[in-house]
């Protein structure tokens, strides 16, 4: 009778391996898993220990990817990340650790923290910034035109000279849309000219127009190539889209996160640095 319990007891029992595969595959495919889900409290203890082994972070309550490869990725997808909202782009973490990681990512050079408006926002480290020193020039050159605009003489500023500040300021160019598209993907600009907008350009701009988003002033890149059609086939609307962002009418963007398009709005999109795709377009010109 006792050998026949042993053998019920066995059967019973949980199966550790089968726990640990559904385990590594919740986290690849949600990035935390409570810890209560791993399984019962018997085998729970050893499910962490491997976890932990293969480089999870366990907290109190979760199991997750590790807080500093969750951010990687998304960065390395060319998210810009809020740094008051970087919880909301991970799994697991609380609003304290997901700043703190952000924060250890840009000390040691993984990624960079920019001011966009008033907001603190977290980048890929390969995006191009103002150095310190074209901070403090372009500094200078702000307290000069602050001063024409409180002059109570109505004085104001030579187009010429603050060119020159300007060109001083940032000595490898003009802070304009091209630069900063170019920056984003310079080996697929296609080569610059003077002209103005052709009629593949002007009907591209109306699309864009037509459909910006009133809140953010962005325009959804596969809803542009959509409104195009079939005037132009998806090819030549990225063509249109690339040509328009690199004469300066336009700036394209990547998407904010990662896995949020579909598949055929992907391909719908020119691709950016890294295999990115950018999925989002604004007015540079009207």
């Amino acid at each position: 009778m006792a050998k026949a319990k042993t053998s019920k007891a066995a059967r019973e029992a949980p199966d550790s391996s089968a726990l640990l595969r559904e385990a590594r595959a919740a986290l690849e495919r949600e990035g935390s898993v409570k810890l209560t889900a791993l399984g019962p409290a018997s085998v729970r203890a050893a499910l962490l220990d491997e976890l932990t082994n293969e480089g999870f972070e366990i907290t109190k309550s979760v199991v997750r990817k590790p807080i500093a490869e969750q951010l990687e990725a998304l960065l390395a997808d060319g998210a810009f990340i809020p740094l008051k909202t970087v919880a909301v782009h991970t799994a697991g973490a609380t609003v304290a650790e997901a700043k703190q990681v952000a924060l250890r990512l840009v000390a040691v050079g993984t990624a960079r923290l920019v001011l966009r408006g008033t907001e603190e926002v977290l980048v890929p480290s390969n995006v191009a910034v103002l150095s310190r020193q074209e901070l403090e020039g372009f500094e200078a050159v702000a307290k000069v035109v602050a001063k024409a605009a409180q002059s109570k003489n109505g004085a104001s500023l030579l187009r010429a000279d603050l060119d020159d500040a300007l060109a001083k300021a940032l000595p490898d160019g003009s802070p304009t849309a091209n630069t900063r598209v170019s920056r984003v993907n310079p080996a697929m600009n296609p080569p610059k000219t003077n002209s103005g907008p052709d009629e593949n350009t002007l009907r591209l701009l109306s699309a864009v127009d037509a459909t910006r988003d009133v809140n953010t002033g962005l325009s959804f890149v596969p809803a542009i190539v959509a409104r195009l059609q079939p005037s132009l086939n998806s090819d030549a609307a990225r063509a249109a889209l690339l040509l328009a962002a690199n004469r300066g009418f336009l700036e394209l963007r990547p998407e904010g996160g990662i896995n949020r398009l579909s598949a055929e709005e992907l391909a719908l999109c020119p691709q950016g640095p890294q295999g990115t795709r950018l999925s989002w377009a604004r007015r540079t010109e009207n």
